[in-house]
């Protein structure tokens, strides 16, 4: 039993511990994007009525030109959730997350570091990247960012030949479909080719052997900025990234795209985390290979957008293992506590991941099959009272207009998403598709949620758009605090923790 546990070596205790605290920690954490009502929509829409154009849930937008740009990400969720509901996007997104983090672990743990130091590693690198773990197609781009750094990190050191990085190709075709985040896949690529192309010229070891072999790599390059267009709606959906990424108003409007503010907790891991990386490239014993310092462009924009920081965590990850070995705190450590730091370990069999797909394959049947097992098990899943309103649900589903009925719905900008998913009967007033609404629209609608300017905002609306007929709107906003003052013409049907559920009196 000893041998067998040596032989199968630590993928699964690792994956265990970090699925476990990923269940337990995200519980409801990962459920808090409002994009991952709309998407699962988006997805069972388009496997029922097949690729669509314009936009079908709103009444400020009716018939607007818009695209699912992140297609095959939503059909992959609308799949899974109809297994076990948001208790398969809880067990897969851990499950994913875990594998990722688990990969990097045993990676870092081959250079000989102890596994319990790997492991506080690979912690302090979840951490950074933790508030952006949330049940959407962004997931791919965690693990693809990594696996283009490792590859990338193996071709420079020469452990694989430039040919096999022609699999990236069609790992872009199904990036490019899933996720915008794909952009991140193409800059890490031209900035190796660009880094790489100038280490050439000064005389840096490269992996480039003359002037005329970056011309193959840069046309694999090329070959991966094509696929953004190997799409069913071509020009539209990397235009869509484009408005998206461009947006100058984003950074205030957006949780996910606001700028770094150094005062706040949860930016303090990306600065710890930060220390460390440029802590492990700072006793390199040589030249610092273009990879390497690749992180630093992640880095840089994880101060104007927060959403980049798990980028740089990964990134950074894989750059610190590959140098680790190469380092003089490496070789300190090797000589005065050889306890903390051998010279190599032996790469755990690939066999030994059947656990973690067993572990999860299990656990997947008990949903399924509606069993209610602690952690694990069904109904495991939760949201925050105070953000969701699912107690309002049944009152929400008694009043959803049938097809002719009066059908408009205001409602802030965190509950579009929500309407979608539960009550689409309804066409709400607006989401988080930026894309679709405009900054300036979206803009608008946050600005006008004081006690100053809800009513003229109300008003104004309705003269533009028409009467609403219902509305949903936080508790806390001043939306309801001004629809309440207006109970002569607006009645409460429901209320919970999260929102208040108005309709206009007849």
């Amino acid at each position: 039993m000893i041998a067998f546990v040596r032989r199968i070596g630590p993928v699964p205790p690792v994956f265990l511990g970090i699925w476990l605290l990923l269940l337990i920690g995200g519980r409801e954490k990962f459920l808090r994007d409002p994009g991952m009502f709309w998407h699962t929509t988006v997805g069972e829409k388009l496997l029922a009525d097949g690729f669509f154009t314009g936009d079908p849930f709103s009444f400020t937008r009716p018939g607007a030109r818009w695209v699912p740009h992140q297609w095959l990400g939503e059909v992959g969720m609308a799949l899974a959730h109809r297994v076990a509901g948001f208790d398969t996007y809880l067990l897969l997104a851990s499950a994913l997350l875990a594998a990722l983090f688990t990969w990097l672990a045993t990676r870092l743990i081959r250079t000989g570091l102890h596994p319990m130091a790997a492991v506080l590693v690979v912690l302090a690198a979840l951490a950074t990247g933790a508030l952006q773990f949330h049940v959407r197609p962004l997931l791919l781009t965690l693990v693809l960012t990594a696996v283009v750094m490792v590859l990338l990190c193996s071709y420079e050191a020469g452990r694989i030949p430039r040919q096999r990085l022609w699999w990236l190709v069609p790992a872009f075709v199904v990036w490019s479909n899933t996720h915008g985040g794909v952009i991140a896949g193409f800059v890490l690529l031209f900035a190796a080719w660009t880094g790489w192309t100038l280490a050439r010229v000064v005389g840096w070891p490269t992996p480039f052997q003359s002037h005329r072999a970056a011309g193959p790599f840069l046309l694999l390059v090329l070959a991966c900025a094509a696929t953004a267009f190997a799409n069913p709606y071509g020009w539209e959906i990397p235009r869509a990234w484009l408005m998206i990424m461009r947006g100058p108003k984003l950074s205030g409007l957006i949780e996910e795209h606001k700028r770094l503010d150094p005062t706040e907790a949860t930016s303090w891991p990306l600065f710890a985390f930060a220390g460390l990386y440029l802590f492990v490239l700072a006793g390199l014993r040589e030249r610092p290979r273009v990879v390497w310092l690749l992180p630093l462009l992640w880095l840089m924009q994880s101060f104007f957008r927060v959403r980049h920081a798990p980028l740089f965590a990964l990134a950074a990850m894989v750059a610190m293992t590959d140098c680790w070995p190469r380092t003089r705190w490496a070789a300190w450590l090797a000589a005065h506590r050889p306890d903390l730091q051998a010279p190599s370990s032996p790469r755990s069999p690939y066999w030994a991941w059947c656990v973690p797909l067993a572990m999860v394959l299990i656990v997947a049947g008990l949903q399924a099959g509606g069993l209610r097992v602690p952690i694990v098990g069904a109904g495991w899943a939760g949201f925050q009272r105070d953000r969701w309103p699912v107690e309002l649900v049944p009152v929400l589903k008694q009043y959803e207009p049938r097809a002719g009925e009066p059908n408009r719905l205001f409602n802030t900008c965190l509950l579009g998403g929500f309407a979608i998913y539960h009550v689409p009967g309804f066409k709400i007033f607006i989401d988080d598709r930026v894309e679709l609404y405009g900054e300036d629209f979206y803009e608008e609608n946050i600005l006008a949620n004081t006690p100053a300017d809800a009513g003229p905002a109300l008003d104004r609306w309705q003269r533009e758009y028409g009467e609403f007929n219902f509305a949903l709107v936080e508790v806390k906003s001043a939306f309801a605090a001004e629809l309440r003052r207006r109970s002569d013409r607006w009645e409460i049907l429901g209320e919970d923790a999260a929102a208040v559920f108005f309709r206009r009196r007849p």
